[in-house]
C-alpha cells in the first residue's frame, strides 16, 4: 500500500520532473524551436504542462484511462488554430502524456 507521503512524492515527480523531462527533449531535436510567447504568456506553456500531468497522473491512478484521451483532444482543439509549429507542440505534448502515463503506470504498480 502507499502512504500519502509517496503519492506526493509521485504528483512531485511528474509534475515538476516532466517539465524537466520536456525540456530535455524539446531541446534535443534538431529545427524544432519554439517562438516568443506573447507578454503575460510566457509561462502558460509550463502551467498548462502542470495540469496536463496532474490530471493524467489522477486518472490513471483512478483507473479512469479514457480520460487521458479527453485531455489530449481538449489541447488538440486548442492548439488547432496555430499550424506554425505543430511540430514543437506535438513532440512537447507527447514528451509530458509518455511522461505521466509512464509513471502513472509506476504508481499503479505500487499501489
Amino acid at each position: 500500500m502507499i502512504t500519502f507521503l509517496e503519492y506526493a512524492l509521485l504528483y512531485l515527480l511528474v509534475i515538476e520532473g516532466g517539465n524537466h523531462a520536456v525540456r530535455f527533449v524539446l531541446d534535443r531535436v534538431p529545427g524544432v524551436q519554439a517562438q516568443e510567447a506573447p507578454p503575460g504568456l510566457a509561462q502558460a506553456g509550463r502551467w498548462i504542462g502542470y495540469l496536463e500531468r496532474l490530471m493524467i497522473m489522477t486518472m490513471i491512478l483512478a483507473g479512469a484511462y479514457n480520460g487521458v484521451g479527453f485531455v489530449f483532444a481538449g489541447k488538440a482543439i486548442a492548439r488547432f488554430q496555430s499550424r506554425e509549429q505543430t511540430e514543437y507542440y506535438l513532440l512537447g505534448t507527447f514528451a509530458s502524456f509518455a511522461w505521466a502515463v509512464f509513471w502513472g503506470a509506476v504508481g499503479n504498480v505500487l499501489i
